[in-house]
């Protein structure tokens, strides 16, 4: 009875006096379309996204603003340079993380995991002879090897096999490494496909993956293409319909933080959801302001026969009267003839045997146009993303920059730590995978307009040898052990260029003296100038 009364006067407002009631204003239009439950939401989620320009630029612009270089400290410059290499030329980090941030800003959640490639190859299991499944399952080969697809296994005859007449039935699988460090890449995870085990007590989730129908068809089916590429355990799965659960660590699960009290199992609520009223009412404006530029921007232009000049009944003022003297039909007819041929020739004369009037009616598009409500819902909009409206058209104040950026920098601290997670937890897997050395790895801070003084005063202190070169040159963005290594580059590439100029001038005066007819090193005549020159 009290939960109810307490809900009552909740949504329900008196008024003062006559005891009439108020809705809730929490019970609006926009309440009433949000998601219930999570699938509906990524698929709200993901159309928004896709469709709101200005919402999707905005998250865009906060994700690009935190991507930076990455940066491998406690390594030496050779292992240094071996994974700056691959994290930039073969992995793409900076476009993984990019497309990672994206997504988690639009499901409030992003999934992925490290792919190793493989060769596929079927294994007699009688005389252990080995053959690539493109050679067994290739049409011209049918007559030698007699390949059939049975999900999930792989039956052929050996050709090589020298037990009996050659075995026939089921053939080994032998996955083999296939160039890693050139070919490994890393999986983006659809979340409308991954599913969460998910433990309340210690926050521990485990990931599956139900695997799409159209992709389990092209399986069944036998495509060559697919079958190279599919795991054993997805295969099987696939043949018992299951969906597959991935190994522990081996997915990396980015997602929007929560509330403690939100029940949400593991997932990211996303942050779309906490603005989709606003975004609502966004939409509401730009569609009723699509239905004023469909109906009011144009005019409606009308052409109406002229009035009778003049007065009195009958006589001539009555026949000079064109409604009186033409039906509607021809003077509907002369009008639209004299409006084609204008369109056929701009510059023609026109000519009609009475007057007409001519008028544009509508076009009142700017007076109805909600611009300013459109405006301000959308700069609300930018608030609640979290996306300073300054921020987003460009056009920051230098005197307010500073402590504006400090605060949105803070304000995003999660993202940027989810992003240096995840470089971390790839550079993990990845020297995992390739047997390297494992390395400490995370973007770079942020620098904004202020850092001008502090870069001044680190090169200050450098020069006077209170600060090592690799902390003043970092400051300026710059690596001391790379530019050392350029300038000794440049020093040696400078000895090597006198050293040849030098030798092309001995040369040269070589080739003078032969001209001369003077041995090459020979005393000019006259004796030695330091002797006092001949005999005397």
């Amino acid at each position: 009875m009290g939960a109810a009364l307490l809900r009552n006067q909740f949504s329900r407002f008196s008024g003062v006096g006559n005891g009439e009631q108020f809705p809730d204003p929490f019970l609006d239009v926009a309440s009433l379309a949000v998601p219930g439950t999570m699938r509906n939401a990524l698929y709200w989620c993901e159309y928004i996204y896709s469709m709101c320009g200005t919402y999707r630029m905005a998250m865009e612009r906060v994700i690009s603003y935190f991507i930076t270089d990455i940066d491998l400290k406690d390594v030496s410059q050779d292992e240094k340079e071996k994974w700056d290499d691959f994290l930039r030329q073969t992995l793409d980090a900076g476009s993984v993380i990019q497309n990672m941030l994206r997504d988690r800003m639009c499901y409030g959640n992003s999934f992925c995991s490290v792919v190793v490639p493989f060769k596929r190859f079927l294994v007699c299991p009688k005389c252990g002879s080995g053959y690539p499944l493109k050679v067994v399952a290739d049409p011209a080969n049918q007559s030698a090897f007699h390949f059939k697809w049975n999900l999930p296994d792989f039956l052929a005859t050996c050709p090589n096999c020298k037990v009996g007449s050659g075995f026939s039935g089921k053939f080994k699988v032998d996955d083999k490494p296939d160039d890693e460090e050139k070919k490994i890449r890393i999986k983006r995870w659809n979340p409308h496909e991954i599913e969460l085990l998910h433990d309340p007590y210690t926050d521990e989730a485990h990931y599956l993956w139900r695997i799409p129908e159209d992709y389990k068809q092209m399986v069944r089916k036998g495509n060559l293409f697919h079958l190279e590429r599919a795991p054993k355990e997805v295969l099987n799965a696939i043949h018992k319909n299951q969906v597959f659960r991935f190994n522990p660590d081996t997915v990396y699960h980015m997602k929007e933080p929560t509330l403690a009290g939100i029940l949400n199992r593991g997932w990211g609520i996303p942050r779309i959801i906490s603005n989709f009223r606003q975004i609502w009412y966004v939409q509401v404006l730009h569609r009723f302001n699509e239905a004023i530029a469909l109906d009011y921007v144009i005019p409606f232009r009308l052409i109406t026969p002229g009035q009778k000049n003049g007065g009195g009944n009958g006589g001539a003022a009555a026949a000079q009267d064109p409604l009186l003297m033409f039906n509607g039909g021809d003077f509907r007819g002369q009008v639209q003839q004299m409006i084609r041929r204008r369109r056929r020739d701009p510059a023609s004369w026109q000519i009609l045997p009475f007057p007409v009037n001519y008028q544009m009616l509508g076009a009142e598009a700017n007076q109805l146009a909600p611009r300013d409500l459109m405006d301000q819902g959308m700069e609300t909009l930018l608030n609640d993303a979290g996306t300073p409206v300054e921020l987003y058209k460009g056009s920051l104040q230098l005197q307010t920059a500073p402590v504006a950026l400090r605060l949105f920098e803070s304000t995003w601290h999660h993202l940027v730590h989810d992003s240096n997670a995840l470089v971390q937890w790839l550079v993990e897997q990845i020297a995992q995978i390739l047997s390297w050395e494992a390395v400490k790895a995370a973007f770079k801070r942020v620098t904004i307009a202020d850092d001008i003084q502090k870069q001044m005063t680190a090169l200050q202190l450098m020069m006077s040898q209170q600060l090592s070169g690799t902390s003043g040159l970092a400051a300026l963005g710059y690596s001391w052990p790379q530019e050392q290594k350029q300038m000794a580059e440049e020093a040696r590439e400078q000895a090597e260029i006198q050293a040849r100029t030098q030798e092309e001038m001995e040369q040269a005066g070589f080739a003078q003296q032969i001209a001369k007819g003077q041995q090459p090193g020979a005393q000019p005549p006259g004796g030695d100038p330091s002797q006092g020159g001949g005999q005397p």
